[in-house]
């Protein structure tokens, strides 16, 4: 984890040394091993080193190779170096950065080299020959990339607070995004809370030029594909074999690595894998946990202990029922530049901060292991509708038997339930007693202001960005590709990213290896659920590796209650206040429901849905107190 800057007048102008230099300062806490800049003409790169890999301790970066007329700055780890080292003809030491890798892909493949790259990375190359800026970002969205973009220059930088240091630049609200936030609807990858202030989407790359800018996608998971062996055991072996190779390549660091530990399968298959990898080294990995004494539904410190008796790594944990969900909010909002919906965010600050006093500069975490297998129950419809009976019997029957339901009531639920059209639901659920309860969703929309929801028509956006998208995916197979293309997913990990930066840690996400990803989703059906159990290769291969119990539980605990405790004990005069101090939020939330809805969390009475809704007015309006920012909206002050 390091950070880039750069600029590129389009018009000509020549970049002040100083402006790159107060850009790379803003960005100093995320390299606290060298800073440097590189300026010729009408162009600019910057470079905030922070050292996690041991070519990494060798690396300068910009980096200028004046025989290829290249420049490059990259926050960058390359998982595939000796396959590269071969195309490309380069020796794969410790001396040869993963920089340099990219670069001499870039000059061999040009605006082709992402697809040969396998990893981590965001990187811009300044093409002399050509006067080209080319951008790239890895396949997920690991690393940030933000810009703003206009007829005179291009402006780029890991955090949106480094643009800000060019004053041409305008600081406005982007209400649009305000309106994504609210309804948790991440699928556009590309716009931030600031107008004109974009993202490089994951696995596309953008190329400018003075008198033209393109933007492409390089690398999308091919839906079409299967992957189809003659047994459980060799599917299992094969996910074993890319699983290992996924983690043992995130293990390449020139110190002690961290690993997140919830005792869930996910972060445990990861932990008993490194062990395994490491096993007869000397440094293990260091595991960091989060507990629950006074929240015992949250807490799974008996599934954390199995992994640690197992692999006898030194363990850390932090208490996470002794801390408000809004603690060291200030801080956050200044490493991210934009409000949080991420209601148990703060566990990753207080495990990054633990891990950072314990020298910890890589962590790996199990995000989101859930997905990339798919862990849903999507699977049991895909067989009603095209008719296996048997196994959907047989999936059934299992589930009513660790349910305690009846066959019928199963059936009602996991079948006809989603299969029913939204407007027959509408009618039958007019009743708090129907048979379609299970489906009774308060409107998603009522706590969002009318003149707001008209104005920027966010219901036709949602249906657009959203829920057509959503219709489409009618079986099991699109709906995992789906998910998997999420923009959720990038939004989080730029979030997760800023916190780390605020320790100089790098996280590193195993199940968003792009070799795992592509072999999960051309899976059969019933490698990723199987009699009940949700993803079943991972459970599967894990076998002599994760301890029984855990490889084995069909549940985990939901943090839910640990963040409504916490809210309410720690914010809830916070919250109160809202009733009054909603000057910056009125134009986006609707002013009767707030006061209702707060009324009734006063008295204790209320839904976990409310609860959130109003967890992100109270975020935004914090947020748009800490920052100054123009409003767009007449209505709304100017701060």
């Amino acid at each position: 984890m390091s950070a880039i800057t750069g600029i590129f007048y389009r018009d000509g102008r020549k970049v002040d040394p100083d402006q790159m230099k107060k850009m790379n300062d803003r960005l100093s806490h995320r390299g606290k091993d060298g800073s440097a800049i590189w300026c010729q003409g009408s162009v600019g790169l910057g470079h905030q080193m922070l050292w996690t890999t041991p070519e990494s301790l060798h690396e300068k970066l910009p980096f200028h190779d004046e025989k290829a007329g290249l420049v490059i700055t990259a926050d960058a780890r390359i998982d595939n170096r000796k396959e590269l080292s071969q195309e490309l003809s380069i020796e794969d030491k410790e001396d040869v950065s993963d920089s340099y890798f990219i670069l001499k892909s870039y000059e061999k493949w040009g605006e082709k080299c992402p697809e040969y790259l396998l990893g981590d990375f965001a990187f811009a190359i300044w093409d002399e020959n050509e006067e080209k800026l080319f951008c790239a970002r890895d396949h997920m969205g690991v690393k940030p990339f933000y810009y703003y973009l206009d007829d005179e220059m291009f402006v780029f930088g890991t955090e949106i607070k480094a643009l800000f240091c060019v004053l041409e630049i305008p600081k406005k609200l982007n209400e649009i995004k305000i309106a994504d936030y609210l309804l948790y609807m991440f699928n556009d990858k590309e716009i931030t809370f600031y107008e004109d202030i974009y993202r490089i989407p994951n696995a596309y790359y953008m190329t400018i030029h003075s008198n033209k800018t393109i933007l492409n996608r390089y690398w999308e998971l091919d839906i079409n594909k299967e992957i189809k062996f003659n047994s459980n055991e060799e599917y299992a072996a094969k996910f074993k074999e890319i699983f290992f190779e996924a983690v043992k390549c995130r293990l390449r660091s020139y110190s002690q690595i961290g690993s997140l530990l919830s005792g869930g399968l996910d972060s445990s298959s990861i932990v008993c894998t490194a062990s395994e990898i490491n096993k007869g080294k000397e440094n293990n990995i260091v595991t960091f946990s989060a507990v629950f004494d006074e929240v015992p539904q949250c807490d799974e410190r008996q599934y954390i202990n199995e992994v640690l008796s197992k692999t006898s790594v030194e363990s850390h944990f932090i208490y996470a029922d002794q801390f408000s969900p809004l603690c060291n909010y200030k801080e956050f909002f200044w490493h991210f530049d934009q409000p949080f919906y991420a209601p148990n965010l703060f566990m990753h600050w207080k495990l990054f901060e633990k891990a950072h006093e314990k020298g910890i500069n890589v962590i790996l975490d199990g995000f989101d292991g859930d997905t990339t297998i798919l862990k849903n129950n999507n699977y049991i419809v895909d067989l009603a509708i095209n008719m296996h009976f048997q196994t959907l019997y047989n999936e059934l029957k299992v589930l009513s038997k660790y349910s305690n339901k009846n066959l019928i009531t199963l059936f009602t639920e996991r079948i006809i339930g989603p299969l029913v059209p939204e407007f027959i639901k509408e009618n039958l659920l007019s009743k708090q007693n129907s048979l379609f309860s299970k489906w009774n969703r308060n409107n998603k929309y009522e706590f969002l202001n009318n003149e707001f929801l008209e104005n920027f028509a966010i219901i036709e956006r949602y249906h657009a960005r959203y829920e057509d998208k959503l219709k489409k995916a009618n079986n099991y197979k699109k709906y995992h590709n789906f998910r998997l293309n999420s923009g959720s997913f990038q939004f989080i990990l730029e979030l997760v990213d800023s916190v780390s930066a605020a320790f100089n840690i790098e996280p590193r996400y195993p199940f968003f290896d792009k070799r795992l990803l592509e072999f999960c989703l051309a899976l059969p059906d019933n490698q990723k659920h199987h009699l009940n159990w949700d993803r079943i290769i991972l459970r599967e291969s894990m076998d002599n590796i994760l301890p029984s119990n855990i490889r084995w539980r069909l549940k985990k605990s939901n943090l839910g209650p640990n963040f409504e405790r916490g809210l309410l004990l720690f914010e809830k005069n916070r919250i109160l206040n809202l009733i009054n101090d909603n000057e910056l939020v009125r134009n986006y939330a609707d002013l009767n429901y707030l006061k209702e809805t707060i009324e009734y969390i006063n008295t204790n009475n209320f839904d976990h849905v409310s609860l959130i809704n109003i967890w992100k007015i109270l975020t935004l309006n914090l947020w748009l107190k800490e920052t100054k920012i123009i409003f767009k909206n007449k209505k709304s002050n100017l701060l």
